[in-house]
């Protein structure tokens, strides 16, 4: 879940939805209208979690005996009967005596265990406290787990630690999956993915706010290990924040991994998407502005994108009681726009495309898991987390289609050759493996040729390296040279480059031309840069090819021809940034919200005008680099570019790229009389967030959650617009966040979608005590001296030693400049530098205009506003 600058810090995070406690013996309430289905489907809410008693769920499973066991994020693991289809309520729940074990973020009963993947140590006091994975098992027969052990440590707590699992298709193997905060299991034994790195050709810029520094390789993974959790291997890697897993009946892995929202509007951003997971796997997520383009010959490409949000639940439609077609479908969660996706797969090579359904949807209805029962064939889905308020929902077809069991597609021939090739993902599989895998290398099937590659990486490179440098195919050479790149010894630089200097440019497809500008890239990064006679033998090569036609071969030769120092690039580039398109073929913010326009309220007109140029922003995030060809003239141009980006959308962390491939550039100017005059010219005009606010007319309150919620739960309807966006610069909730065409470039969290997520109480919580539960990736930094002194802040970029930080919240682009030298230690700052009480100025019906609004998205044709 993403990250950002934090007057509302802690209001992204919560989830919730506002449903009375419910006991045993009360009956269930009705169904909230606001939560919708396809025509033939029957959607029950089951129960309603006591917060206080019970937490707020985040995983489920079912064990042997039918019985659901459900897990507070926060606290400890709850295990009930489920009731009949014919019935409506839950009956007894017991909080199963764990021995202090909490915090668990995934569940899963298999072969008489239960497995749990801890992830808050904060909370967890069972033994030492360690993250990772547990069993739990009842020795003697009496239905109590008496017997949990740590089968292994895995160090990763928070929304970006440790995650869930499922069951292999063997039904003696456990594949789990963690976020990138996560490290790799403690004394881990195997790796698929070898040799896997960063490769930025140009140097990659951390995130501009700050999150993720220094995090690398392999990022969020997926491991596997047998059931007693003696062996762990990684088997694919590349992955931001996914958070479960599911397998196909033939034994397929998909995911749905996490965009990171503040990116939004730049050139690496990539939305949200789901994954099919294979043995050694990259999907490229790199921290910062490093994040791998799909279309990279050592990345991994999606199933399907969905497009900005938060996942969580993924699970397959198998053994359900639905039609056919909702039996093979892969469902995904998404707590941020409360929406259920059925993912209806089709075969494509070895590999898959998905048509997406947006299956159960609502508002708010933050999914935080979902599964299948097999016993009653009915689905199963928990909403809440982050202390929010939670509940359980069921799913049951009630239609008039056959629900017999479906035949599940066979695997395709392309399918059955990459899994022949995966079995050979072994260390020293000997020369048959090699031979076996050889002839794929050229294969027309992207998830052939990787399985191919991947068993070359794993074989002593002096089997196989003449045969790759001799490889006359232009499909097998560039995939042979990219692995022996990527494992082979630094000293090969010369045979390498001679060999990729043999494949013609002008002479291939686009496709391949896209696949060798990579390769070219990953010799340089991997082996070291090359001397100046080299550079200057590579650039005669594809000099004359840029700009190209195609834009992602156009970005990809900019920055490898800024790394060669080519004598042209620079001029080349600056002309360019007059006349760049973004060529469109990533989805941004900007495109989601416009498909989203109905339900979420944004603005198309707002968008439309400030939709950034990707492709301008890659070329100036190349040229930042850029050291030879500069003369005085392109500086000036290059510097008044940045005059076109005020007010481009785009997430938290846009606006601070932009500034910091700015200050970079600058960085690198001698003299100080010229780097004065080109910062001038590129200055960022000062914005006014509130200018015209207009003052609440109170008489205002010190208001409890208690009494807002209370004055505001049942009196959304007939609300004044205008009288709530006015509050919402009045009461300074424009300095710092984003709704709709409000506050493009605010820093704060983008409250655009707040009505998908939050009940009227849980957003009033946020506002009135902003520190009650903050994301760990909202929370700022706090940084000793040497001298006693402290300061608080978000750091925005580095340079030579000095940080800059992000120290006034409402001047976020006013840095204060840091000596790392001076700095002693750093540490999560505990509370949130959102004010708390800031409706406090604001009478009853301004709080309801004003919550109503938020809630609306900024939407005038909202309901909620409906005279």
């Amino acid at each position: 879940m993403p990250s950002s600058l934090r007057p509302f810090a802690a209001l992204i995070p919560l989830l919730g939805l506002a449903l009375a406690p419910l006991s045993a013996q009360e009956v269930v309430e009705p169904l909230p209208a606001a939560v919708n289905a396809p025509p033939g489907f029957k959607v029950e809410l089951l129960y309603s979690v006591p917060r206080d008693e019970q937490g707020s769920w985040v995983a489920l499973t079912v064990d042997d005996k039918g019985r659901m066991l459900a897990s507070d994020q926060y606290g400890g693991i709850f295990r009930f009967a489920l009731p009949a289809l014919s019935e409506g309520r839950i009956g007894a729940i017991e909080k199963l005596d764990t021995q202090g074990l909490a915090g668990a973020h995934g569940l899963l009963y298999a072969n008489g265990s239960l497995y749990a993947m801890v992830n808050e140590r904060s909370v967890n006091t069972f033994g030492e406290g360690k993250t990772g994975l547990y069993r739990l098992r009842d020795t003697n027969g009496d239905d109590t787990f008496d017997h949990i052990e740590l089968l292994r440590e895995i160090q990763g707590s928070g929304e970006h630690g440790t995650h869930n699992m499922v069951l292999g298709p063997d039904g003696k193997t456990l594949y789990y999956v963690n976020g990138n905060f996560t490290e790799l299991p403690v004394g881990l034994e195997k790796s698929i993915p070898k040799a896997y790195g960063e490769d930025h050709i140009v140097p990659r810029m951390w995130d501009a706010r700050g999150h993720a520094r220094g995090r690398l390789a392999p990022g969020g993974f997926v491991g596997r290990t047998d059931l007693d959790g003696r062996e762990h291997e990684l088997f694919a890697m590349g992955f931001r924040n996914s958070y479960r897993i599911a397998l196909d009946p033939n034994g397929e892995i998909f995911t749905f991994d996490s965009d990171m929202e503040w990116d939004q509007g730049s050139p690496w951003y990539l939305p949200t998407r789901v994954n099919h997971v294979v043995s050694s796997g990259d999907y490229g997520w790199r921290s910062g502005a490093g994040r791998w383009p799909e279309y990279y010959a050592d990345s991994l490409p999606a199933v399907v994108d969905i497009g900005p949000g938060s996942p969580t639940g993924v699970v397959m439609g198998t053994g359900a009681r639905f039609p056919a077609r909702y039996q093979n479908a892969v469902y995904a969660a998404d707590w941020t726009f409360g929406t259920l996706y059925a993912l209806h797969l089709k075969p494509d090579g070895a590999s898959f495309k998905a048509k997406t359904e947006e299956f159960v949807w609502g508002r708010p209805l933050p999914l935080t898991d979902v599964l299948v029962n097999k016993n009653d064939g009915a689905m199963y889905f928990a909403v809440g987390g982050r202390r929010g308020d939670s509940a359980l929902y069921r799913v049951t077809y009630v239609g008039n289609e056959s629900t017999a069991p479906a035949t599940y597609p066979a695997p395709t021939a392309e399918a059955t050759l990459r899994r022949q090739l995966e079995a050979l993902h072994i260390d020293n599989a000997g020369p048959a493996a090699i031979a076996q895998a050889w002839p794929h290398l050229g294969h027309s099937d992207r998830f052939i040729r990787w399985a191919a590659r991947a068993v070359l990486e794993r074989q002593p490179t002096e089997r196989w390296a003449s045969r790759a440098l001799d490889e006359a195919n232009p499909q097998a050479a560039i995939e042979a040279l990219i692995a022996l790149a990527r494992v082979g010894d630094k000293s090969l630089q010369p045979r390498l480059i001679d060999a990729l200097g043999r494949l013609n440019f002008g002479a291939l497809n686009e496709d391949l031309q896209l696949q060798l500008v990579r390769a070219w890239q990953l010799v340089f990064t991997r082996t070291g840069p090359a001397d100046a006679a080299t550079k200057a033998a590579v650039v005669a090569k594809l000099d004359s090819h840029f700009p190209h036609k195609n834009p992602s071969i156009s970005r990809e030769l900019a920055g490898l021809l800024v790394h060669l120092d080519s004598p042209t690039v620079v001029a080349k580039i600056v002309r360019l940034l007059k006349v760049a398109e973004d060529p469109g073929t990533v989805a941004t913010v900007t495109d989601a919200l416009l498909a989203r326009n109905d339900r979420y309220g944004s603005t198309v007109a707002a968008v439309q005008r400030n939709r950034p140029d990707r492709q301008q922003i890659a070329y100036a995030y190349a040229l930042r680099s850029a050291r030879a060809g500069w003369t005085p003239a392109l500086r000036t141009e290059f510097f008044s570019w940045f005059k076109t980006t005020h007010g481009w959308m785009g997430g938290l962390s846009f606006p601070g790229f932009i500034d910091n491939i700015r200050n970079i550039t600058l960085a690198a100017i001698n003299d100080p009389a010229e780097r004065k005059r080109l910062a001038d010219l590129s200055e960022r005009p000062t914005e006014d967030l509130l200018a015209g606010a207009v003052a609440p007319k109170g008489p205002g309150r010190t208001y409890t959650i208690e009494e807002a919620t209370e004055l505001v739960r049942g009196q959304l309807t007939n609300r004044n617009f205008e009288q709530g966006r006015a509050m919402y610069s009045g009461a300074a909730c424009a300095a710092c966040h984003r709704l709709g065409p409000i506050g493009v470039n605010a820093t704060g969290p983008n409250l655009t979608q707040a009505g998908s997520r939050y009940t009227e109480r849980d957003l009033l919580m946020s506002i009135i005590d902003p520190s009650d539960s903050i994301n760990e990736t909202y929370a700022a930094t706090e940084y000793t001296m040497k001298d006693g002194s402290t300061i608080v802040g978000y750091p925005v970029f580095d340079e030579g030693g000095e940080l800059f930080i992000s120290a006034n919240l409402f001047m976020p682009r006013d840095l204060t400049l840091v000596p790392e030298k001076d700095v002693t230690s750093t540490r999560p700052y505990p509370n949130s530098l959102m004010p708390p009480g800031l409706i406090n100025a604001l009478n009853p019906d301004e709080l309801r205009d004003l919550i109503a609004f938020v809630l609306a998205g900024g939407n005038r044709n909202s309901p909620m506003f409906a005279r």
